[in-house]
């Protein structure tokens, strides 16, 4: 990317990158996905019931109901976007190239292609939030799948995305871009944080720590996928580059609806516990491992015959 404007957390970046569509399209709104997650954005806690958007569980203290702001739709379903992009006034579409924080839920063949194309027809900006979906190589989604955004968030920092998006922020006269209506923050931007970040892409996030890293996911997922087949339990597990997560539903869910549906918190303790008595330690609130450059196989395997050995049980095959 030309430009980069660099903030703390990726929630802030996110924050930004609405205000900055928000200024260059002159409208009101934003639209997700449901069961998305942008950290902590108070547009994006909303989700679908029988009623149609309404504000997420827990969402405490909202300044303002969420259906105000916020358009919400199922992902991988681009009809469902068309007619919400019709009302003419959202700024941007911010998305996950994949759901990651409900389960891994991939795009179905055409999505993304349906995406780019309903928000150039509708004048919507497109934002990729990479911060999870970052997993899929140095260059996220974005890269790995040739896609088109209009800005891209990348954990902690935003890239000013395509050049025509940034002359057209750079050209405005009548807003303050450095405090008040900028990205702000006493330390956003600061030089310790940029050193890192240089760091990182430079010796941590490689093509060859990729390269190991992905094999290592494709291991732990042909294992975890060995165990359900061999047990006949009705789960999937899903990979995204150096990120695997299992899903208590099979086929694998297509949306964040069905993924939410399939939440068990019982059996989420019991594996939780259950690793972990064993010197596992998966997420603390799902079930996805993230590879690191550090992951070795014997980790993976370990992990494989642990998880087999909790599934035996549940099917009544062990002791």
């Amino acid at each position: 990317m030309p430009r980069w404007s660099f903030s703390l957390t990726a929630t802030d970046a996110n924050r930004w990158a609405i205000r900055l569509a928000r200024l260059v399209t002159g409208r009101p709104k934003i639209l997700v996905f449901n069961w998305c997650y942008h950290g902590t954005v108070d547009e994006t806690f909303i989700t679908l019931d029988a009623d149609g958007a309404t504000s997420r569980e827990g969402n405490v203290g909202a300044p303002v109901d969420p259906a105000v702001t916020t358009r919400v739709v199922e992902f991988n379903d681009l009809d469902a976007l068309d007619r919400e992009l019709a009302h003419g006034d959202v700024a941007c579409v911010l998305m996950e190239p994949a759901l990651t924080n409900i389960g891994i839920v991939l795009p179905q063949p055409g999505f993304l292609d349906g995406v780019r194309e309903l928000t150039r027809r509708h004048g919507t900006l497109l934002v990729n939030d990479e911060t999870h979906t970052l997993s899929a190589g140095p260059g996220g989604c974005t890269l790995a799948w040739g896609l088109e955004p209009d800005l891209v968030t990348v954990g902690k920092a935003i890239a000013g995305g395509i050049a025509a998006v940034a002359d057209r922020v750079a050209a405005r006269r009548d807003a303050d871009l450095v405090d008040t209506g900028g990205v702000g923050g006493t330390l956003a931007g600061n030089a310790l944080s940029v050193a890192a970040m240089r760091a990182t892409l430079e010796h941590v996030l490689t093509e060859d720590a990729f390269e190991h890293m992905t094999g290592l996911a494709t291991r732990y997922t042909e294992g975890v996928q060995e165990v359900l087949d061999r047990c006949q339990v009705p789960w999937s597990i899903v990979q995204l580059g150096a990120r695997a997560e299992y899903r208590f539903t099979a086929p694998a869910p297509v949306n964040g609806g069905q993924s939410a549906a399939a939440g068990d918190d019982e059996l989420d303790d019991y594996l939780h516990v259950y690793l972990h008595n064993r010197g596992i330690l998966l997420t603390p609130f799902h079930n996805m491992a993230l590879m690191c450059p550090a992951t070795t196989t014997a980790d993976v395997d370990q992990h494989t015959e642990v998880f087999g050995a909790a599934v035996a049980e549940l099917a009544g095959e062990g002791g």
